[in-house]
């Protein structure tokens, strides 16, 4: 396994990728950050352990025997993710010249280390791992096993920083990529690294077939001069603002005239009677008003349009009070793919070997799931980033609209 088969030199890696070699890729992680991060941790370890020995004495300490046992175990907890955090590093080295990945772990300096065969992987691959509260989401990349684990190489945060370092580890190790960040994977050939979804169109490397148009359309698609234009309605919330709407009746009709009673009832001053209530409409009222016109206003409003061209994609949401409009180039266009919930289902089953039948209870609970969980609808991506739009509609209407968008972009 050679590194681009010298046909033309590679381009300095994206970070943190480093190049050491002509033929070895290396990637070190910790330090930095992390061991800023890890630092008092660390540091509070070492102070309870010099507090468990005696070494620094511990004024009006409680006399209980159990109590340099707690120190001692807290010093133990704190010294091992500090130290952990401040010295622990990882280094992962690609030796396309032997044929090597190697990981090595350990602080300071490589403890642990372990060496996999190149002829073991077969592509290289970004996948996608949803954040939480906690955690962003990240975009993985790893070389995938013919049999057995897959070997992680990094896990960017952002998509765009993870497609550079796949393609660039795709043209160095002379592997295909395979794009599984959506439903449907991609799966782009060494020699069709870095090209875009229309190039790909344009060769016959993409197959496009043709999906009948569904005979209930929730979206609009006009086609006039080569340009095909599709309006997707907003997400309908009627009741949502019509019970908004209510809020502010209600305050009028109820509470203002119930606190008028209460301050005829105990003789309070008019002047402090009617400051009480401007403040009570400054601070709930008009702000009830303003989301209940949002909501009810925002129906009629809101929505996206979408124009495609052989120039690419320009894609304009419409809000209840602005509109704002994105110009996506041909050029930047990798992909175009459509989620639905069952393609989340199915490829979570895939990820996680479940098996595809599944229990009746488990089948009404997805057919829950999928009436209140709306699709992804289509996503774009691009150079930089995944651009979704068409949120909620059904699975043959993406199919459809998304074979659309595609025979726009090859438009002669």
């Amino acid at each position: 396994m050679r590194a681009s088969d010298d046909k033309q030199p590679l381009p300095d890696p994206p970070a943190p990728l480093r190049r050491t070699s002509p033929f070895t890729l290396e990637l070190k992680e910790g330090g930095g950050c992390m061991a800023a991060f890890g630092l008092p941790f660390f540091l509070a370890g070492v102070f309870l352990a010099l507090t468990t020995t005696g070494i620094v004495p511990m004024k009006n300490a409680p006399d209980q025997n159990w109590t340099p046992v707690l120190t001692g175990f807290m010093s133990l907890v704190f010294l091992g993710a500090g130290g952990a955090l401040v010295f622990g590093r990882q280094w992962i080295t690609l030796d396309a010249s032997r044929g090597s990945v190697v990981l090595r772990r350990g602080l300071l300096i490589p403890i642990q280390t372990k060496e996999r065969r190149l002829t073991e992987f077969n592509a290289v691959v970004i996948g996608f791992t949803a954040g939480d509260s906690d955690s962003p989401d990240q975009y993985p990349v790893h070389l995938r096993a013919v049999a057995g684990t897959d070997f992680v190489i990094s896990k960017p945060a952002k998509f765009g920083d993870s497609r550079k370092q796949a393609e660039y580890l795709c043209r160095f190790l002379s592997m295909p990529l395979a794009d599984a960040t959506t439903d449907h994977e991609t799966l782009v050939g060494p020699e069709q690294i870095g090209q875009t979804l229309q190039e790909r169109l344009l060769s016959g490397g993409v197959e496009a077939g043709s999906p009948m148009r569904p005979s209930a359309m929730h979206c609009a698609v006009h086609e006039s001069d080569g340009e095909i234009t599709i309006v997707m309605p907003g997400k309908k919330s009627s009741l949502a603002g019509l019970f908004a709407a209510l809020i502010p009746a209600v305050l009028f009709l109820t509470v203002v005239p119930a606190i008028m009673r209460f301050f005829a009832r105990t003789e309070t001053p008019r002047g402090m009677g009617f400051t009480l209530l401007i403040f009570l409409m400054l601070a709930f009222g008009i702000p009830l008003i303003f989301v209940s016109v949002n909501l009810l206003v925002g129906n009629r409003r809101r929505g996206t349009t979408v124009k495609a061209s052989p120039a690419g994609l320009v894609i304009e949401r419409r809000g209840t009070w602005r509109t704002s409009t994105k110009l996506i180039p041909a050029c930047d266009i990798l992909d175009l793919d459509y989620s639905t919930f069952e393609g989340t289902l199915a490829s979570a089953k895939s990820s996680s070997g479940t098996p595809g039948a599944s229990s009746a209870g488990a089948e009404r609970i997805f057919a829950f799931l999928k009436k209140w969980v709306p699709a992804k609808g289509i996503i774009v991506k691009s150079r930089q980033e995944l651009i979704p739009f068409g949120e909620g509609l059904p699975a043959n209407e993406l199919q459809y609209l998304n074979w659309a968008l595609r025979t726009a972009l090859t438009r002669r």
